[in-house]
């Protein structure tokens, strides 16, 4: 399973990459949307971590721009309680699912596993 963590805070993008080895996962990440727009395309990736807080907006407009490159791309949001009408249009855009701050690796993990296997399914159907 390929996966990016997209987060501009860099402790806490650093934190989740450690956190998700220490499960087994190996991660790409960036802290800046059009590198990790880059890193998409070039690595194809079937998940992306997207913390919302640092981007605002810019976030949406990232997500329509992968979606273009890689339609089946699942989006797992990472949110903070203030940023709950960003998260709904973010799920608007087809993000797949939202984990809040303080994230729970254990559900992270799941859920992540949860969509790279539903897309494995649509490919083999």
């Amino acid at each position: 399973m390929k996966i990016m963590i997209v987060e501009s805070d860099t402790e806490f993008r650093e934190h989740l990459v450690q956190r998700l080895a220490s499960e087994g996962l190996s991660s790409l990440d960036s802290g800046n949307l059009n590198e990790a727009e880059q890193l998409v395309k070039k690595h194809k990736v079937q998940a992306i971590v997207l913390g919302l807080s640092g981007f605002g907006r810019s976030s949406l407009s990232f997500m329509k721009n992968i979606s273009t490159i890689v339609p089946d791309l699942k989006v797992i949001l990472i949110n903070r309680h203030n940023k709950i009408p960003l998260s709904i249009e973010a799920m608007n855009l087809g993000a797949c699912a939202e984990i809040p701050v303080p994230v729970d690796i254990a559900v992270l993990v799941k859920t992540l596993q949860s969509a790279t296997a539903e897309n494995q399914q649509q490919k083999d159907g």
